[in-house]
């Protein structure tokens, strides 16, 4: 269950920032930023559940994680709340929500977010109309993406590892 918590928060703060800039310029901008954010939390929620029922440690790791990134984050947002004038404590508590859940899954955000930039650069680089904001949200939505893949990744990982947790289906096909 803790497993299950942890992942639905990171995937849903991951799904939520992750898909702002993208959402925000369609039509149903919030309702889409809702879903991607409901859709993350799900995937994760499964892999952490998984990853907990499978390896207790490696989710201790990613709870460690998580702490780090709140803290990192947090920081980060009182760094700016000094220097940003319109930039709040609800703000600062975002901004270390978002550290905590790239925190959690450290790896697959990073290649996400490495990826999301390669591909939002040669994006701008061909189209005139793809702006920096645009680059900006490509680079976050890669982030997004590859966090909660991390999450479902390891989930399925940790239950292939050892057979007393092992998740069968049972399936049965005829013709």
């Amino acid at each position: 269950m803790a497993g299950g918590a942890l992942g639905l928060a990171s995937g849903a703060t991951l799904g939520a920032v992750g898909s702002m800039i993208p959402c925000s310029q369609t039509g149903p901008g919030p309702t889409c930023v809702r879903w991607s954010a409901i859709g993350g939390g799900v995937i994760a929620a499964t892999g952490g559940a998984l990853l907990g029922a499978g390896d207790s440690n490696q989710l201790g790791d990613a709870a460690l994680g998580a702490g780090i990134g709140l803290v990192a984050g947090a920081i980060g947002g009182m760094l700016i709340k000094s220097k940003a004038e319109r930039f709040g404590w609800q703000d600062v508590a975002a901004v270390g929500l978002f550290g905590g859940a790239i925190g959690s899954a450290p790896a697959g955000s990073a290649i996400g977010f490495l990826s999301g930039s390669a591909l939002g650069l040669a994006a701008w680089a061909l189209f005139d109309d793809f702006k920096s904001p645009d680059l900006f949200g490509v680079a976050l939505a890669g982030l997004a993406i590859g966090g909660i893949a991390e999450w479902l990744v390891r989930g399925i990982d940790a239950q292939s590892g050892d057979p007393e947790y092992q998740f069968n289906i049972p399936l049965r096909v005829g013709f």
